[in-house]
């Protein structure tokens, strides 16, 4: 039951690491790792089926429990649950900007050895 009007924010997600994780490292916080999942669906489009392929910000504490004995490369398969942050800032055209990343609480590396990419 869910109290005060509060909601649940929780992602799962089953992807593909698209590109190696880039490590940012940050000044007045924990540095984290940053890398693209990619998961990938069939549709049906027609009588046909369509690949469709979403690709996903994901971003996790590099001090995180689920990172300890864990290298993540290009290409392994994961399963990442965590939740959704949106980040906002002005530009330098005062254009407000978005962007949308999955903050992992939890991951398991389902392949030691990249699988092929799409």
């Amino acid at each position: 039951m869910l109290l005060n009007n509060t909601g649940i924010n929780k992602v799962f997600l089953v992807g593909q690491i698209e590109k190696e994780p880039r490590l940012h490292k940050n000044q007045d916080k924990e540095d984290e790792l940053y890398f693209t999942l990619a998961t990938t669906e069939q549709i049906k489009k027609g009588n046909d089926y369509i690949e469709h392929i979403e690709l996903h910000s994901v971003k996790v504490p590099v001090t995180h429990s689920c990172m300890s004995n864990v290298t993540l490369t290009k290409g392994q398969l994961l399963h990442v649950a965590g939740k959704i942050q949106t980040k906002m800032w002005v530009d330098d055209l005062k254009v407000k900007r978005y962007k949308t990343e999955i903050l992992v609480l939890q991951l398991e590396v389902l392949t030691t050895t990249p699988v092929p990419t799409y």
